[in-house]
């Protein structure tokens, strides 16, 4: 720790007594071939988080402020950051192996016009048990923006200076800030897959992409798309792709709040792209067209299932 850091690894943390220990300990524990800097910040914590924390201080760049939020949160991370490239691990993701950094740091920097490197990841429950493997694609516009897919996910190694570039995560953006940042670095720079299993997200009713699935995220899902299309213009046919299935996704979320407009998007969605999305799934279109009704039916499951049912299918 006492080398100038190649790497920053950012924790930021609200509230996480559950795993931050844990998240800690992965981090520290890392035998890596580059040197490292661990910043964690407190982002306002009212439960045991902070002193749990304090007991690494020796050992970490510790900063706590009142709550701010996770996109705040994150950008201070990155101003304090020493290092030339960024890597941030989530307080109820632990590290799940140092390779990620060996490898991912010999990848990133082997070319100077690599933006961010990302790794596939596995699906982890509240005991750390593996529920899924997320085996993802190389990168391509279609799939980013045509399909509104976030590639980077869990594990991405990112350029320090072209996150300054691009100013961060946008603050007005509660749900989808990390979608946006890497739709903008995408336009800065390549984002190359490392075709390894190398980080992990743990799945739990709390996690936001869990349990805010509201019709304030809808909203964001369509207007981080306008206003990308907005600043950086694309093909026409990507245009539309990327409108129909933002439209799509923000109306699948009528699944899970009954405020969102579903049949109303749906329309939008292929009108805006032109047909049925690319990405519409048969048993959501169906839902969505039987609106109220399946809205009552819905109401009628039990939230245990309701969970198991979304997932990331929908």
């Amino acid at each position: 720790m006492d080398q100038v850091p190649i790497l920053s690894i950012i924790t930021p943390v609200f509230n996480g007594e559950k795993y931050i220990e844990e998240t800690i300990n992965s981090v520290l524990a890392a035998k890596t071939t580059f040197p490292f800097e661990y910043i964690v910040l407190n982002d306002g914590s009212t439960d045991t988080t902070l002193s749990i924390i304090k007991k690494f201080k020796n050992k970490i760049i510790l900063e706590s402020h009142d709550n701010i939020g996770e996109s705040r949160t994150v950008n201070r991370g990155i101003d304090l950051a020493k290092g030339i490239y960024v890597l941030i691990v989530n307080a109820d993701d632990p590290l799940l192996t140092e390779d990620l950094i060996n490898i991912g740091i010999k990848e990133i920097s082997r070319d100077e016009s690599i933006a961010a490197v990302y790794p596939d990841w596995k699906i982890i429950n509240n005991f750390g048990d593996t529920l899924k493997l997320n085996i993802l694609p190389d990168y391509t516009d279609e799939i980013m923006i045509g399909k509104c897919r976030t590639l980077p996910g869990p594990g991405t190694i990112f350029r320090k200076d072209v996150a300054d570039t691009v100013g961060g995560r946008q603050h007005k953006w509660r749900y989808v800030g990390d979608y946006d940042f890497w739709l903008r670095i995408s336009r800065k720079g390549k984002i190359v897959r490392i075709p390894l299993v190398l980080a992990q997200w743990r799945c739990h009713k709390n996690s936001t992409s869990i349990s805010q699935r509201n019709v304030e995220m809808a909203k964001e899902r369509i207007a981080v798309i306008e206003e990308f299309l907005k600043d950086f213009p694309v093909s026409k046919k990507l245009r539309k792709n990327a409108l129909g299935n933002a439209y799509y996704m923000a109306a699948r979320l009528s699944f899970f709040d009954s405020k969102v407009p579903g049949k109303e998007f749906m329309i939008a969605a292929i009108r805006n792209g032109g047909g049925i999305p690319s990405e519409t799934k048969l048993s959501v279109l169906v839902f969505i067209l039987l609106l109220p009704i399946s809205g009552l039916i819905i109401k009628m499951i039990p939230k245990k299932v309701i969970y198991r049912l979304g997932g990331n299918k929908w």
